[in-house]
């Protein structure tokens, strides 16, 4: 059975952390803080939640129902996107892959009945893939790192990240994990950092999150947020935010005071997460990606744990095939009257192809 729940409304908020509650364990990036401050708020979502009646089994999956608008129309037409980070869904273990299947199966008829032309999913790293009922798309190449005995994964580090990480300690550098019950001054701390570095390197609009989100992130959800400082003569010069589950730390947001670069912080800061979460019987450490396909952000990530890439990927579905091309048609209309090329049917590069603005 499928239900749905308008997650803009306090009542279907209340039933999705119900839901989520419910759940063996709970992934940061299906919180509501997480989605509300650092994806694009409760605004068009809604959950899909499917159960077995027989089995008790369970499958969740917020997102972004949105209408379609091209130029300044807005259509009748609805597209259907997953929150930013690792999302999709999000099952029980006692889901079976029969569950699984049908949970899209269920989905797809809604879609045919509620006039949305396309999804757009972003899978996690535990192959919440399997079985989708669209195009399955190798987006990137991730980091997700094993953690292991600490004497070989010293080792297993490229040269130079051991290389670094040694010189940081001849610099004196020391680091500290905050987590749980996390004081406002070690927030502040972070925030300092974080925001100089935006600033430095010209982020989009999008990453200057304020203190308070930070702060209430952190403060309300602190199974799941963790804070790890380098700090030179008590001085904080490196900071991040780690995003926790019962399994994985993800590396979430952070910056370094150019300042000190010299010292090798970050090297050390992630040698620290490491050794940290083993402490706490956690197995898993992602990095990510890069910006593009295995480049420079990529391979340092990867000097990590060289052996440990996996494949990023995407879900692509066009439910109404002659609906999604008029729109496509609808927006090169538009393209052209603004001096931009039209869009070619054949460009994989962006999806859903309507949408792309330049």
């Amino acid at each position: 059975m499928l239900d749905v729940y308008e997650l803009s409304t306090n009542k279907g908020r209340e039933k999705y952390k119900s839901l989520l509650s419910s759940l063996d364990a709970v992934e940061p990036y299906y919180l509501l803080d997480y989605i509300d401050i650092f994806s694009s708020g409760f605004e068009n979502l809604i959950c899909f939640s499917f159960s077995n009646n027989k089995t008790g089994a369970t499958i969740i999956m917020p997102g972004y129902l949105k209408p379609v608008i091209i130029g300044e129309e807005k259509t009748s037409c609805l597209d259907f996107i997953t929150p930013y980070g690792y999302t999709g869904p999000l099952s029980a273990t006692s889901a079976s892959m029969a569950d699984i299947t049908e949970f899209w199966s269920e989905v797809d008829n809604w879609y045919k009945k509620n006039d949305v032309v396309s999804e757009f999913i972003r899978f996690n790293l535990s192959d919440n893939h399997l079985n989708y009922s669209g195009a399955i798309v190798q987006t990137m190449l991730n980091v997700k790192g094993d953690i292991i005995d600490e004497d070989l994964q010293w080792t297993s580090f490229d040269h130079k990240v051991r290389k670094n990480a040694n010189k940081a300690k001849r610099e004196n550098l020391t680091c500290e994990v905050y987590f749980k019950n996390i004081e406002e001054e070690r927030i502040k701390e972070f925030f300092g950092i974080y925001i100089s570095t935006m600033q430095r390197t010209n982020a989009a609009p999008h990453f200057f999150y304020s203190f308070d989100d930070f702060k209430r992130f952190i403060s309300s959800n602190q199974k799941n947020a963790a804070i790890c400082t380098v700090y030179f003569e008590n001085k904080p010069v490196a900071s991040e935010l780690l995003l926790v589950s019962e399994e994985t730390i993800y590396s979430f947001l952070g910056g370094t005071d150019e300042a000190y670069f010299d010292k090798r912080p970050n090297d050390f800061l992630k040698v620290a997460a490491i050794n940290w979460a083993r402490n706490q019987s956690i197995k898993y450490y992602v990095l990510g990606g890069g910006y593009g396909f295995e480049d420079g952000i990529f391979n340092y990530k990867k000097s990590f744990f060289p052996n440990n890439v996996v494949n990023y990927y995407t879900g692509r579905k066009i439910i109404n095939s002659a609906v999604y091309d008029e729109l496509i048609e609808k927006s090169n209309v538009v393209r052209s009257a603004s001096g931009l090329s039209e869009l070619n049917k054949e460009d994989v590069s962006f999806f859903p192809l309507y949408n792309k603005s330049n």
